[in-house]
């Protein structure tokens, strides 16, 4: 589904992502974790070019998002991206947030977007939400709404950015079980996360990223229980 080849980012003189090749299949879920600073968000933002990468190639579902002739919003479309701190919009109703991009983008009716918005809160337990404004949720509600605003657009990918480092403690597992039931519906997903245990439980395979690189990679089995590499050890060995 997407094909990276050598891609390459700086920021000013600082080289954050250095020549990462990397390919995920349909329905598979790759966990990418490494310490803070390693260039994993990064090179996540990469694939929806959200950061523009200096160097390589990105191709998805056999279209280059890196190509220069790319309508990179039409490719968007289908590349769904939680972020840390939700990214909702906070003078709209959660109604609002899920319908806009079904309205503008997908140029869906107004009743019928509002349909298609209260399924997917009625899917998390909040249409008694569908009025509120983001600053009335908690921060595991925000989540969850940012979860199915994306993926009302019906996405063939879900990029996930440390969705839930911003979170309370006792609001992480409401996210993770969410992003669980995804996992077990066949969802392709990319997630870039702190959650070990969530690595282990649903990854069809875990990434080790460490200074800008992809260090090792295995499943959550193999990477948790026999990691090959001394960087990866030691990482594990202060998070496990």
């Amino acid at each position: 589904m997407i094909k990276v080849r050598n891609l390459r980012k700086s920021f000013g003189g600082l080289e954050v992502i250095k020549g990462v090749d990397f390919e995920i299949k349909k329905g598979e879920v790759v966990v990418i974790i490494g310490p803070s600073g390693s260039g994993k968000s990064t090179f996540l933002r990469c694939l929806n070019r959200l950061e523009e990468p200096d160097g390589g190639e990105i191709i998805f579902e056999g279209d280059s998002i890196t190509g220069k002739d790319t309508d990179i919003n039409k490719l968007r479309e289908k590349i769904g991206m939680v972020f840390q701190l939700f990214n909702l919009f906070n003078n709209l109703t959660v109604l609002d947030n899920i319908t806009l991009a079904l309205r503008k983008v997908k140029k869906m009716s107004d009743a019928e977007a509002k349909q298609t918005a209260a399924a997917m809160l009625k899917r998390i337990g909040l249409e008694n939400k569908a009025g509120a404004f983001p600053s009335q949720l908690s921060g595991g509600q925000k989540q969850r709404v940012a979860i199915v605003r994306a993926l009302a657009m019906e996405p063939d990918v879900m990029l996930f950015d440390e969705a839930t480092s911003a979170l309370d403690p006792e609001m992480v597992g409401e996210v993770l079980d969410f992003m669980k039931e995804l996992c077990n519906e066949g969802m392709t997903i990319i997630a870039v996360t702190h959650e070990m245990g969530f690595a282990k439980e649903v990854a069809t395979r875990v990434i080790f990223f460490d200074e800008g690189k992809i260090i090792e990679e295995n499943s959550p089995k193999e990477l948790f229980e026999n990691p090959q590499n001394e960087r990866t050890k030691l990482f594990l060995s202060k998070v496990l």
